[in-house]
C-alpha cells in the first residue's frame, strides 16, 4: 500500500504556506512515546478531506485492500456528515478512531483561519507555543493573551511559523 507517489504527495504538502493553501491538518506520531508531528496544507477543504481519506490511509495502513476500502468509506461518511454545528472535538474524535492502532492522531483538521481564531484547546496551546517562541519578555503576559487569536500584524509571521513547524 505504501507507494512512493503517496509519500511524495503527502511530503509535498508539508511546509506549504497556509495563507496560500488554507486547509490543513496536523498529524502527530506517538510511536514509542516519542512525539513528532507536522502540518499538511491544501487549496480546498475537499482536497484536504480526500488526502486524509485516501493518501493518509494508504500511507499508514498495511491492511488488505478490502479492509482499507471500508475505512476509506467510513472516513468519507464522516466528512459527508459534517455540518456547521459539528464541533472540532467531535470531528477529531471520530477520525482518530481509525488511527488509534497506528500510534498517530490528528490534533487539528480545518482552515488556517480556524487555527488563527479557534477556541479548541490544542489550537489555543499552539498559538501560545508560537508566541512563546517569537516574543520576548513573555513572563508578564497572561496565558489568556498568549492563547488569544492571531492579530493581523502577526499573520505573516504566524503563517511562516506554521509552515516550518515540525517536531
Amino acid at each position: 500500500m505504501n507507494t512512493p507517489a503517496l509519500s511524495i504527495s503527502l511530503e509535498d504538502t508539508q511546509g506549504r504556506n497556509p495563507i496560500e493553501f488554507p486547509f490543513g491538518f496536523y498529524l502527530e506520531d506517538n510511536y514509542d512515546n516519542s512525539v513528532s508531528g507536522s502540518f499538511f496544507w491544501y487549496s480546498t477543504a475537499k482536497e484536504m478531506q480526500l488526502a486524509i481519506k485516501n493518501d493518509l490511509i494508504d500511507k499508514l495502513s498495511d491492511a488488505e485492500e478490502d479492509a482499507t476500502n471500508i475505512v476509506k468509506t467510513e472516513i468519507g461518511n464522516i466528512f459527508e456528515s459534517l455540518t456547521v454545528d459539528t464541533k472540532p472535538d467531535e470531528l477529531l474524535q471520530d477520525l482518530n478512531l481509525f488511527f488509534r492502532d497506528l500510534e498517530v492522531q490528528l490534533q487539528f483538521v480545518g482552515s488556517f483561519e480556524e487555527l488563527c481564531k479557534g477556541k479548541h484547546e490544542w489550537i489555543k496551546f499552539f498559538r501560545e507555543s508560537y508566541r512563546e517562541e517569537c516574543l520576548e519578555d513573555i513572563e508578564d503576559i497572561t496565558t489568556r493573551k498568549l492563547q488569544s487569536t492571531i492579530k493581523k500584524a502577526e499573520l505573516n509571521d504566524f503563517s511562516e511559523y506554521v509552515a516550518d513547524y515540525y517536531i
